[in-house]
C-alpha cells in the first residue's frame, strides 16, 4: 500500500487546496486532462482514493495532530537546542490567531478531497460498466469516514466550524462559509457514518500496511465511539467498543514478566510483584513503535523512507523544539512504585521517552542509544489501538455507572483497565483502587484519565483527554478542575494563575481561528475568547 500511496501523491496534488482560490480549484489529474474527462473508470476512483489516504500524510498536518493534543497538556515542553517561539506561546496559554499552529488549511484540503471524490466517483461508475456498485459505496463510504475524521479533529481543537459536504469544484462557487455549531457537526457526523459503515470493507486481504492504513470497518467502529464519548452518548459508545473488542481481529502485543515473591513473616505479610522481561519490552516497542502495523493497531497513518514523518524538526537530539517534561512524567504520570525493587516498573515509562527525547518518534531501539536519522523518521503516526478502545469503554462504563448507581458497570469498566494495565505492568502506586472491590465512580472516572495519561503519552490526545473530562455535563460540579489542575504542570510557574484564570472561560479552552482565514473568509467570526483583532 505505501508504494502504491507514493504513486498517487502526484496525482493528488492536483486536487489540493493551495495558496490561492484558483489553487484550490484547479481539479485536474497531473496529466491535465480536464475534469470532466478524468472521472472515467474504477481505477480513476481507487487513485484518488488511496490519494485520500496520502493527504494525511502531509507533515502540517500530523504536526498539528501531535500538538493540538500535547501542546497545551502537561508532558511536553520547548526544546533546550532550538525554540519554536509559536510552540512556547502555546505552551505558555499565550495564543493567538496569528500562531501558525491555529491554521486548519490541511484538514480542510482532505475534506474537500473527499467530498470531490463523493461527487465525481458516481459519473465514473456510470461510465465504466466493470465498476460495481458494491464497489462504488466502498469507496465512497471511506470518503466519508475520512471525512469525518478530518472534522472531529477541527471540532475537538476549534469548537464551531465551517462545516460543508460539497465540493469546491469552479470559480462559480462561493467560498465564504460561516462556523456551525459544534453539536450540530457531531450528530450530522455520526449520521452519516452509521449510514455507510455496513460498505465499508472488514479488511483489504492480507497486507497489515492495508488494513491498518486504511480504514476498515473497526477503524470507523472506534472513530464512532470516540465521537459517542466526545457526545457524552455512553451506551452506544460501549456498543461501538464492543465491535472491535469483540471482533478477535485484534489483541494487546503481549510482554512477558516474571512473578517474584518476597516473603514476609506470615503468609498474609508475602508480596509478590512482576519484572517485565527486557527483550519483550523492546519487541513491544518495535512491534507497536518502531515498525508499526502491530497486531493491537486499529488505524495508522503510514510513513516510510519515501514519505517521512515530520518529526525530525521537532524532537531530534540535534534540534529538539520539543521534549518531554521529565519531571511530571516520573513524579505525576509514570509514580514508581512505594516497594524496594526496580524491576518493578511500569514499561510504558520506557516506551514513551529517553534523557528528555520522545522516544517513541525519534528512538531506533527501545535502549535509548541510538537516535533515527532524518532519512529513518518511518514511524507511523497512531490514529486508534486496541488500548486506546479499551480505555473508551471504561471510561463510558464509568458514566453509566456514576449515572445509574450500578456497581456491576463499574466492576466492568475496572476489569477492561486492568487488561491495559496488566500488560503495561503498571504498579502498585498509579492503581487508585488498590485493594477495593467496590468502586467510587469520581475515583475511577480519574483513574482512567490518569491510565489514558500513561498509555497514550505522546500519542496527541491528552489535552482532548483532559478536556473531555471537564467539559462533561456542561462542566457540572468540580469538572473544570481537571483543567485547572492541568495548568499546574502545563505552564511555566509564573503562568500557571493567569492560565487557571483562563480556563474559567470555557470559550478559552478551543483555539483562535487563524487570522489569515478570517481574512479571507468573511463570514467566519472569531472565537468569542479571542475577540476580533487577537
Amino acid at each position: 500500500m505505501k508504494k502504491y500511496i507514493i504513486i498517487c501523491i502526484a496525482l493528488l496534488t492536483q486536487f489540493c487546496i493551495l495558496s490561492s482560490c484558483d489553487d484550490y480549484l484547479a481539479l485536474k489529474p497531473t496529466d491535465g486532462v480536464p475534469r470532466q474527462d478524468y472521472w472515467k473508470t474504477k481505477e480513476d476512483v481507487a487513485s484518488f482514493t488511496t490519494g485520500l489516504y496520502s493527504s494525511m500524510l502531509n507533515g502540517d498536518m500530523v504536526t498539528r495532530m501531535f500538538l493540538w493534543g500535547e501542546a497545551r497538556a502537561d508532558m511536553i515542553q520547548s526544546g533546550n537546542r532550538k525554540i519554536d517561539a509559536n510552540i512556547q506561546r502555546i505552551i505558555e496559554g499565550e495564543i493567538s490567531s496569528d500562531n501558525k499552529y491555529c491554521s486548519w488549511t490541511p484538514f480542510y484540503k482532505t475534506i474537500n478531497q473527499c467530498n470531490t471524490l463523493l461527487k465525481y466517483a458516481p459519473d465514473a461508475q456510470a461510465n465504466d460498466p466493470s465498476f460495481s456498485e458494491k464497489a462504488l459505496k466502498e469507496y465512497e463510504a471511506q470518503a466519508v469516514a475520512i471525512r469525518t475524521l478530518m472534522y472531529f479533529y477541527l471540532v475537538k481543537t476549534f469548537g464551531d466550524v465551517p462545516f460543508s459536504l460539497e465540493a469546491y469544484v469552479d470559480n462559480s462557487q462561493k467560498m465564504s462559509m460561516p462556523k456551525v455549531s459544534q453539536t450540530v457537526i457531531l450528530d450530522s457526523l455520526v449520521a452519516q457514518l452509521g449510514r455507510v459503515e455496513a460498505n465499508i470493507p472488514y479488511n483489504y486481504g492480507t497486507d497489515a500496511a492495508q488494513n491498518k492504513g486504511r480504514i476498515t470497518r473497526y477503524a470507523a467502529d472506534a472513530l464512532l465511539a470516540d465521537i459517542y464519548l466526545w457526545k457524552e452518548d455512553y451506551e452506544n459508545c460501549v456498543k461501538m467498543c464492543d465491535k472491535v473488542i469483540l471482533s478477535g481481529q485484534y489483541a494487546l502485543v503481549s510482554v512477558s514478566r516474571s512473578m517474584e515473591v518476597t516473603t514476609g513473616a506470615t503468609v498474609e505479610e508475602n508480596d509478590t510483584v512482576y519484572h517485565p522481561s527486557a527483550s519483550s519490552v523492546a519487541s513491544l516497542y518495535n512491534k507497536v513503535y518502531a515498525e508499526g502495523n502491530s497486531i493491537e493497531s486499529i488505524f495508522e497513518l503510514q510513513f516510510e523512507t519515501d514519505i517521512l514523518n515530520p518529526f525530525y524538526s521537532m524532537m531530534t537530539q540535534t534540534v529538539a523544539t520539543v521534549m518531554a517534561k521529565t519531571d511530571v512524567l516520573s513524579e505525576e504520570i509514570y509514580i514508581p512504585t512505594s516497594k524496594d525493587d526496580n524491576s518493578y516498573y511500569d514499561i510504558r515509562s520506557n516506551l514513551a521517552s529517553k534523557n528528555g527525547y520522545i522516544w517513541k518518534y525519534v528512538g531506533k531501539e527501545l535502549d535509548g542509544s541510538t537516535f533515527r536519522a532524518e532519512t529513518e523518521m518511518t514511524a507511523n503516526w497512531i490514529i486508534y489501538r486496541l488500548s486506546d478502545v479499551l480505555l473508551m469503554k471504561a471510561e463510558a462504563l464509568t458514566q453509566i455507572g456514576i449515572k445509574s448507581g450500578e456497581q456491576s458497570y463499574l466492576k466492568e469498566a475496572r476489569a477492561c483497565i486492568e487488561k491495559v494495565r496488566v500488560r503495561a505492568n503498571a504498579v502498585e502506586s498509579t492503581d487508585l483502587t488498590f485493594g477495593q472491590t467496590e468502586f467510587d465512580g469520581k475515583t475511577l472516572e480519574n483513574f482512567v484519565l490518569q491510565e489514558r495519561a500513561r498509555e497514550f503519552a505522546f500519542e496527541g490526545k491528552r489535552w482532548f483527554d483532559v478536556l473531555r473530562q471537564a467539559k462533561r455535563d456542561n462542566y457540572a460540579g468540580t469538572n473544570l478542575d481537571y483543567l485547572t489542575q492541568l495548568a499546574v504542570y502545563s505552564a511555566p510557574a509564573d503562568k500557571v494563575f493567569s492560565l487557571q484564570t483562563k480556563y474559567k472561560n470555557h470559550k478559552s479552552h478551543y483555539l483562535p481561528i487563524s487570522k489569515s482565514e478570517l481574512e479571507t473568509n468573511p463570514a467566519l467570526v472569531q472565537n468569542e475568547f479571542y475577540g476580533e483583532n487577537k
